[in-house]
């Protein structure tokens, strides 16, 4: 974390919560025990990820392979985080409505929790905070117009 402003949105990205392609109940895709890389230095698509279905019993494994410069990273393209997808297996994320006309989602409840902890404040964090998931979000929902929509959308996950 940045002292007092939200963490990277990498950050969030060590479980999602999906729609499993089977019996599209709630899913995970985690990073695995003994991952491969997961002692290599972080960055996106590095380390080995498993999607579990609890409900179905689905599950599918991706791992990285080494590149030109013996560096583990994923073979194919990662998905576009803005499509309300996860990154690895381009899967719906379980955690997402429609709030004033646009999607809003969540990786899981963590980043969820995080955004309405920012969306709450009357008085935002500066310094830093270019680097922030928060300074991604889109601007409809910093509006305080939209605050109180933002954040009673959110119990509809609960």
């Amino acid at each position: 974390m940045l002292d007092g402003v939200g963490g990277r949105l990498l950050d969030y990205s060590d479980l999602f919560l999906v729609q499993c392609p089977r019996c599209n109940s709630c899913a995970r895709i985690y990073t695995p025990n003994r991952a491969i890389g997961e002692n290599e230095p972080r960055y996106l698509g590095h380390e080995s990820k498993r999607l579990l279905c609890v409900k179905c019993g689905y599950t599918k494994d991706i791992h990285p392979k080494r590149k030109w410069n013996n560096l583990w990273a994923i073979s194919h393209q990662l998905y576009n985080v803005k499509q309300g997808v996860d990154w690895y297996f381009g899967l719906p994320l379980y955690l997402q409505t429609q709030c004033c006309g646009q999607k809003l989602w969540f990786f899981n409840y963590e980043h969820l929790f995080g955004v309405e902890n920012y969306i709450k404040e009357r008085v935002r964090p500066s310094g830093l905070y270019y680097l922030s998931a928060e300074s991604r979000l889109p601007i409809w929902m910093k509006l305080s117009k939209n605050r109180d929509d933002v954040l009673i959308t959110k119990l509809k996950f609960l």
